[in-house]
């Protein structure tokens, strides 16, 4: 089955490896393709897409997995997302990920519905308690919201999957890893989508369908990676 992680975060922005290092770990855990969404914010979009873009390119190249640039926008005031992240996109980024009103830090209020109504953002990352109105306007722009693996910012999965249940809104699970240890695995991710309270039915979809459809989204052809035994 496909495997896919748009949450990864390197020694470009505030992770503890090095690009290739987390690819190299991708890789080993069975991951399809390796996506790079290092942190960026007014300051350091422009400094930062390039480097990501650069780092994919390595790893395409050295070990033959498939790498696709991103970014996590994250502690941009609402009025501003849709700027940064066009100028993210603009400069090589293929998908824009949102760093949401989690509740494992300072949510900015009105962050979740401006992040939902921007056509440039694939995936609100940790939404925390989301609104049924930010939940509506995710799924009215074709907008994923965000199982995450990630310590607090995981606290509220439950809602979120409730939330996204109740107006039809789309799930897609991240690690949000740091560390080359807190990536996924296609056992912990299961255990993770079955903790957040999802049937059967809705977990196949977060797990095989979700990742394919932000994918095709973007028009990103990504090559099924069969990991070596």
């Amino acid at each position: 089955m496909p495997f896919f992680d748009f949450h990864t975060h390197t020694s470009i922005s505030d992770g503890h490896a090095a690009p290739l290092e987390m690819a190299r770990r991708c890789q080993q855990n069975g991951y399809s393709a390796y996506i790079c969404s290092d942190h960026v914010d007014e300051a350091t979009v422009e400094r930062r897409v390039p480097e990501i873009v650069a780092a994919c390119l390595q790893v395409s190249r050295e070990l033959n997995l498939p790498a696709v640039p991103a970014v996590e926008v994250t502690r941009v005031a609402p009025e501003r997302v849709a700027r940064v992240a066009a100028r993210a996109r603009a400069m090589g980024a293929r998908l824009v990920v949102v760093h949401g009103e989690t509740i494992g830090d300072f949510p900015q209020p009105g962050l979740n519905l401006a992040a939902a109504n921007c056509s440039d953002v694939d995936i609100l990352g940790h939404p925390g308690l989301i609104t049924e109105q930010a939940a509506e306007a995710a799924r009215d722009h074709g907008i994923h919201l965000e199982i995450s693996a990630a310590g607090l910012h995981g606290m509220t999965n439950g809602h979120v999957a409730k939330v996204a249940a109740q107006v039809g809104a789309r799930l897609v699970l991240d690690s949000d890893a740091h560390r080359p240890e807190a990536l996924l695995t296609p056992k912990r991710a299961r255990q993770l989508l079955e903790g957040s309270g999802l049937d059967l039915d809705h977990l196949l979809r977060v797990s095989e369908t979700a990742p394919l459809a932000i994918l095709a989204r973007r028009g990103i052809e990504v090559p099924i990676h069969q990991p070596t035994t």
